[in-house]
């Protein structure tokens, strides 16, 4: 598939960039923990430039835990939804320490609690979260993994991401990890780079 061997060939190329990325992606202090997941929060129909500059500039400022609903506006700039996505954040603090709790749990009850239970994140920002911060082998379904794997044949259209939906798509998507040799979070930042030509990659 020309496609794929596209896509190695870029992997190549930037493999010292992901692979340092994910490997920095591990269980850290609360700072990183919550950082992650309010970028996470914030991510969806947004550009992971200014969800990065916005958790950055919060935890420079001390204000990552502290910001009031008000406060966090202020630092959104170029994030859409602010104001759902900054009341989403405040509702996550609240949850933080209960989330913290279940990390030693099997990481597939993980994923489904925090799709459950924390505001604006659902299946694929929680595996988004979780890759984050170190956990491996699953997959962040999003629009550019789906549009891959139709060039690739191995789905015939995008459909709206139900539960079940998301599991099939999952197994397809690991499969072809396994098929090109590559990790499948390393995989999922190869294939966003290779489908938006973005030359930065910012989680």
């Amino acid at each position: 598939m020309e496609e794929l061997e596209n896509l190695k060939i870029l992997y190549e190329k930037r493999k010292g960039s992901i692979r340092s990325f994910v490997n920095s992606c591990s269980i850290k202090d609360d700072n990183c923990l919550f950082g992650e997941l309010c970028f996470c929060i914030m991510t969806p129909q947004s550009r992971a430039k200014y969800c990065r500059a916005a958790v950055e500039k919060l935890k420079k400022d001390k204000k990552l835990f502290k910001a009031s609903e008000k406060e966090l506006l202020t630092y959104m700039t170029g994030v859409r939804f602010p104001m759902t996505k900054a009341q989403r954040i405040i509702s996550a603090r609240e949850k933080f320490p209960e989330l913290k709790k279940r990390l030693g749990i099997n990481q597939w009850e993980l994923r489904l609690w925090l799709a459950e239970n924390i505001k604006g994140l659902g299946m694929k920002e929680s595996t988004h979260f979780m890759r984050n911060i170190g956990f491996r082998d699953m997959a962040i379904i999003d629009v550019h993994i789906q549009n891959f794997l139709r060039k690739l044949g191995k789905i015939k259209e995008n459909k709206s991401l139900t539960k079940k939906r998301y599991l099939e798509l999952e197994k397809i998507f690991l499969d072809l990890a396994k098929e090109a040799k590559i990790s499948p979070e390393e995989l999922d930042i190869a294939i966003w780079l290779y489908q938006s030509k973005e030359q930065e990659f910012y989680g």
